[in-house]
């Protein structure tokens, strides 16, 4: 993994155009012989499925998962714009 830069472009690549995963919000780091991934998703069955394109990618490696699952069961949040003239 000497070109630490080309290598997460491509899993990044991977992750994203692969059919299982679809993930265009993940993001790789390479550091040494660790991979960190980064990055919201849905579901404990798609960050499962985005270890695996990364482990795939990069068999040899370390993978060091700093994923988090979205929170898409509860109602939508209301957000609440202040108006800093107040």
């Amino acid at each position: 993994m000497r070109n630490h830069q080309h290598t997460n472009q491509r899993v990044e690549q991977a992750v994203a155009n692969d059919a299982r995963t679809n993930e265009l919000g993940v993001r790789i780091e390479c550091i040494d012989r660790r991979v960190l991934v980064r990055g919201e998703v849905a579901s404990q069955e798609r960050r499962d499925a985005v270890l695996t394109v990364v482990h795939e990618q990069l068999p040899e490696a370390e993978i060091v998962d700093h994923l988090r699952l979205s929170d898409a069961t509860g109602p939508p949040r209301r957000t609440e714009v202040v108006d800093p003239r107040r």
